[in-house]
C-alpha cells in the first residue's frame, strides 16, 4: 500500500468532519445559537483525528522520510508544517469562541478553520503526494506506508472506531445522512 492511499483515506474522514463543522455553522447563523456539546464532541473528534493522528503521522513519520529522501524539496514540508501550526492556533481560537459563546465570532472562525483545512487537503493531495510518489522508491514508500497504519499517537486515548460513530451521529444529525459505507470502513 502507498502512503498517499493511507493518507487520502483519512482526508476523506477530516473532509466529512468539515462538512458537519460547515452545517453547523449555517444552522447558528439561521437559529442563532449552536449545539454546545455537538460543536465540542466535533472539535475533539477533529484535534484527535485530524491533529493528534493524522498531522501527527505526517509530521514524525512522512516529512522525515521527504527530507531524508530529497532536501532540495524541504521547503514545500516546511510549508506544510507551518500550515498544520495555523490549523492548530485556529482550532484553539474556534474553542475560545466557542466556550466564551461568541457566536458570530464561532461562525467566523469555524469558515476560516473549515476553509484552510480544505485548501490544506488540497495541496497535499495535489503537490506533496506527488513528491512522495516521485522521491520515495517503492520500498521507502511502503515503509512509510506501513509506519503510518500503525501509528498512535496515544494508545490511551478513545479508540478511532469511537470517533468515528460520534461522527456518523454528527453527520446523521446535521446533514440529515450517513457518509458512504467505504468511508465508513476506513479504520
Amino acid at each position: 500500500m502507498k502512503a498517499t492511499v493511507v493518507l487520502a483515506d483519512e482526508h476523506k474522514v477530516i473532509l466529512r468532519a468539515l462538512d458537519v463543522l460547515d452545517a453547523m455553522t449555517v444552522e447558528a447563523v439561521e437559529f442563532g445559537r449552536f449545539d454546545m456539546a455537538d460543536v465540542e464532541a466535533l472539535l475533539s473528534f477533529t484535534e484527535r483525528f485530524a491533529d493528534a493522528q493524522h498531522q501527527a503521522k505526517e509530521e514524525q513519520i512522512l516529512f522525515p522520510a521527504l527530507r531524508a529522501a530529497a532536501e532540495p524539496e524541504l521547503r514545500r514540508v516546511d510549508h506544510l508544517t507551518f500550515e498544520h501550526c495555523r490549523e492548530r492556533a485556529l482550532m484553539r481560537e474556534l474553542q475560545r469562541q466557542l466556550n466564551g459563546a461568541h457566536l458570530a465570532e464561532f461562525v467566523v472562525c469555524a469558515d476560516k478553520l473549515s476553509s484552510e483545512l480544505r485548501n490544506h487537503i488540497y495541496k497535499e493531495e495535489h503537490i506533496l503526494f506527488e513528491l512522495v510518489e516521485g522521491v520515495l522508491s517503492t520500498s521507502e514508500d511502503e515503509a512509510v506506508a506501513e509506519k503510518l497504519k500503525t501509528f498512535t499517537a496515544d494508545p490511551a486515548q478513545r479508540s478511532i472506531s469511537d470517533d468515528l460513530a460520534n461522527l456518523r451521529r454528527l453527520e446523521w444529525k446535521y446533514l440529515g445522512r450517513l457518509p458512504h459505507a467505504r468511508s465508513v470502513a476506513m479504520t
